[in-house]
Parts: structure tokens; C-alpha cells; sequence
């Protein structure tokens, strides 16, 4: 039985994992421009306020945003319920653990865009009313590549751990990540591909993050 489920976790990881690197050597080769051209396409003309709407609910993916939102979460999450020393030991060991793989990933994604050739939306793509809001965020760092995406994998990483802490808040919190990756892309902060490539790199972390604690069913 174990070994069963360490062979489904080591397949859809390695399934994941061997899916983002074919798909960044598309990218390198720029095999991927003709098909995020096409999606980023389908999003020109749309109204204003859903731009509007958009660009507000893709901040709430910003990195200022969520870190205090995060740090806020987690203290309130321990002061709730107290005194049960193995349940705070398995989710201390499983908030390392999803810590560690958040900064990897992010490590990863902020050294591809550094790396990669300048493949990002040109301006025929961009359609954020709020773009000046970039300078609000001191430590903003200007990259010239848009893969992966940094909004969709923050969003997914979150996800898991609302999965794993509180499950009952999940839906809502699957529904405000995916608007994070349509966002993205109709804002034209990203092309689809960078969704893609986020969500196949969590994809790659999740089995790991999630088999090895036991849910929290009764949050």
C-alpha cells in the first residue's frame, strides 16, 4: 500500500516535473509564441471594468499583499487551537516544509526570468488601468521575462496550504486563484504558458507537501 502510493506520488511529480522542462525548452526555442499569442488575443477588447476588476484581484497576489496576510494567518491559525502538542508538531514539520518548497519556487522562478531570452506580452497585450501601482512595492525587481509566473505559483502554493490547515475555506480560495491565473494573462502581466508553467511546477511539489501530513478535516 505505501509503496503503491510513493509509485503515484513519484509519477504525477515526474509527470509534472518532466512537463515543465519540456516546456521551457519550448520556450527557449520559441516554439511556444504562435499559441500564447493566439490566448492573449482572445482577451483584447474587454470592457474597462473587467480590466478594472482584474487588476485588482491579481494585487491581491502581490508579494507585499501576501506575506503580512500569510504571517497574520498563521499566528491567528495557532492561537485557535491550543494545547494539542501533536497536531501543532505535524503542522509546525508541514509549514517547514511548504515554507522551504514557496522559497525554492520562488528562487527558481525569479532566477529563469533573469535567464531566459526577453519572451514576455508586448504592449498590444498589456491591458493593466492600474500599472503605475508597480512603484508602490519598494523591492519590485523589473524582469525581462514573464516564465513562470509568479502570481499563479504563490496563488497554488497558498491553495495547498489552505488545503492542508483548513480545508472548509478551500473553495473560495480555488476560485480566487484561478481568477489570479485568468487575470494574469487578460491583464497581459503574463502569456498562458507561464500559468502553465507555475501550475505544472506545483503540481511537481504537491504530492510531497500534501501525503506526508493528514489533513485538518474537521476546520
Amino acid at each position: 500500500m505505501i509503496a503503491g502510493k510513493s509509485a503515484r506520488k513519484l509519477l504525477i511529480s515526474g509527470g509534472a516535473l518532466l512537463g515543465f522542462v519540456g516546456l521551457l525548452w519550448l520556450l527557449v526555442h520559441r516554439q511556444t509564441v504562435p499559441f500564447d499569442r493566439s490566448v492573449s488575443r482572445v482577451f483584447l477588447g474587454l470592457s474597462s471594468p473587467l480590466y478594472l476588476f482584474f487588476s485588482l484581484l491579481c494585487r491581491t497576489g502581490n508579494v507585499e499583499v501576501e506575506i503580512p496576510l500569510l504571517l497574520y494567518g498563521g499566528i491567528r491559525f495557532y492561537r485557535r487551537a491550543p494545547g494539542n502538542r501533536d497536531a501543532e508538531s505535524t503542522d509546525f514539520r508541514f509549514l517547514v516544509l511548504w515554507a522551504t518548497a514557496l522559497v525554492t519556487g520562488t528562487l527558481l522562478e525569479h532566477f529563469l526570468k533573469g535567464s531566459l531570452p526577453a519572451f514576455a506580452p508586448g504592449r498590444a497585450f498589456r491591458h493593466d488601468p492600474l500599472k503605475g501601482w508597480a512603484v508602490f512595492f519598494p523591492l519590485h525587481v523589473h524582469v525581462h521575462a514573464s516564465f513562470p509566473s509568479g502570481h499563479t505559483f504563490r496563488a497554488l502554493m497558498i491553495v495547498l496550504l489552505v488545503r492542508r490547515l483548513a480545508p472548509r475555506y478551500l473553495r473560495p480560495f480555488l476560485l480566487w486563484a484561478g481568477g489570479i491565473m485568468l487575470g494574469v494573462v487578460i491583464l497581459g502581466w503574463h502569456f498562458a504558458t507561464d500559468v502553465l508553467g507555475s501550475t505544472l511546477l506545483v503540481l511537481a511539489l504537491s504530492p510531497w507537501i500534501l501525503a506526508s501530513f493528514p489533513d485538518r478535516r474537521n476546520k
